[in-house]
């Protein structure tokens, strides 16, 4: 039975032939590898990111960890790996106390530890990582993209890639609003190839919940459904998620016909209608003016209080889905995309073959409706707090979208939505 541990000492002479000591490690090991450096060789973020990058490729199966002095005292037996022996190497001076490391993390991988190892050599205290939640798997760089960059004072300083650097900037201007101090941006360069770290699931955890984007994410539900008749599937999203503009696309660039409910909504408000009767009823007289509705009116009682909302939506979806089914059954496309805002909050999603959540962080939401509406940002976030979140939306879908990042990107997504949904049906 092979060792469970063992250590690889890299020195000038023998760093050029890591990939065959890597090798023999992956054929003598069973559990983990520590590599340390003598003293003649430099430690750089190219030998970091290299070390790293042939780990994922040639001993996967082994935890490999580089050591910034000795093997931990934890650990008593291990084997040595090549001719090598470990030098003493003198504690250099650390330049900060505390240092967080950009994004969050949801499982351990290589890529992560080439940022957890710069930090190690930069700090002489503290290393703060945010770590996810199991049920925020997809949710959590949506919720939070900030972590715990934003909520600890005595921060110094951020560790990031160059793929990442932006978030960096993005958590000092976050500081700076909340009157913290700056973090110095520590970037770590890969080498050229280091996709492959990144991709043995990219370096950071956001990346793996983005490959999720535009995939199955559980079981469809088994609805009947006459031969020859549309396929239905519900689209559905927060305000200012962007969900229209991915309805839009569907009609255009893949042929489905798309029932906008909330536009469908607004007949059922026409003049003298058995709704706008219901609604006078309800809300108060005032709401209805010369059997029409007085939009702002009602806005203002619904949109700041979450059970009213509720109890308008009540008196509005049973009408709002009679009259979209109605357009299905006289429908000659393959798809039909039920698009409607509260289209879980209603229910539909239970009858509907599958349902497709738009999101988008709640911060970016709100930046959003303030530039389109042009409402206060009170305002904003007073429409954005009645509805459901973005995690309950996802409990009840199917496939999840998010239009956070560029257009193209967002299509891809749906495009790939499209081609897992021509292979269902």
């Amino acid at each position: 039975m092979n060792p469970k541990y063992g250590l690889l000492v890299l020195n000038s002479k023998n760093v050029q032939k890591l990939k065959q000591l890597l090798t023999s490690a992956a054929s003598s090991l069973s559990s983990r590898l520590y590599i340390r450096l003598n003293p003649d060789q430099p430690r750089g973020d190219e030998l970091v990111s290299k070390i790293y990058l042939n780990s994922a490729n040639v001993c996967p199966k082994l935890d490999v960890r580089l050591v910034i002095t000795d093997v931990p005292r934890t650990v008593n037996d291990y084997v040595l790996i090549g001719e090598e022996k470990p030098e003493n190497v003198e504690n250099s001076l650390k330049k900060y106390k505390k240092v967080v490391l950009g994004g969050t993390f949801d499982r351990m991988h290589n890529g992560h530890k080439v940022l957890l190892n710069k930090a190690a050599e930069l700090a002489s205290e503290n290393i703060v990582v945010g770590v996810t939640d199991r049920k925020m798997i997809i949710t959590e760089p949506i919720e939070d993209p900030f972590g715990p960059s934003t909520r600890i004072q005595d921060l110094e300083a951020i560790v990031v890639s160059r793929e990442t650097i932006k978030g960096a900037d993005a958590v000092n201007k976050k500081r700076s609003e909340q009157g913290m101090s700056q973090l110095d941006v520590i970037v770590v360069e890969l080498i050229e190839g280091a996709d492959e770290i990144l991709n043995e699931t990219k370096i950071s955890s956001s990346s793996k919940r983005r490959e999720q984007l535009g995939t199955l994410l559980r079981p469809v539900n088994q609805v009947p459904r006459e031969e020859g008749r549309p396929y239905i599937i519900g689209l559905a999203g927060g305000i200012a998620s962007g969900k229209s503009h991915i309805g839009k696309y569907l009609k255009e660039k893949h042929g489905f016909e798309v029932i906008d409910c909330d536009k469908l909504a607004h007949t059922c408000y026409e003049k003298g209608s058995v709704l706008n009767q219901k609604i006078a009823e309800h809300f108060g007289k005032d709401t209805v003016v010369d059997g029409v509705v007085d939009r702002k009116r009602l806005g203002q009682i619904v949109f700041s209080d979450r059970s009213k909302l509720r109890e308008l939506s009540e008196l509005v979806w049973p009408e709002t889905k009679a009259k979209a089914m109605e357009i299905v059954e006289k429908s000659s496309a393959k798809v039909c995309v039920i698009e409607a805002a509260a289209l879980i909050e209603a229910g539909w999603h239970k009858t509907l073959a599958e349902t497709w959540t738009v999101m988008v962080p709640v911060e970016e939401a709100i930046r959003r409706v303030v530039e389109r509406d042009h409402l206060t940002e009170k305002e904003a976030k007073d429409r954005q707090s009645v509805q459901i979140s973005n995690s309950e939306r996802i409990a009840a879908s199917n496939v999840v979208l998010c239009s956070l990042w560029k257009y193209e990107e967002t299509r891809a997504q749906v495009d790939k939505a499209v081609e897992e949904l021509t292979k269902r049906i």
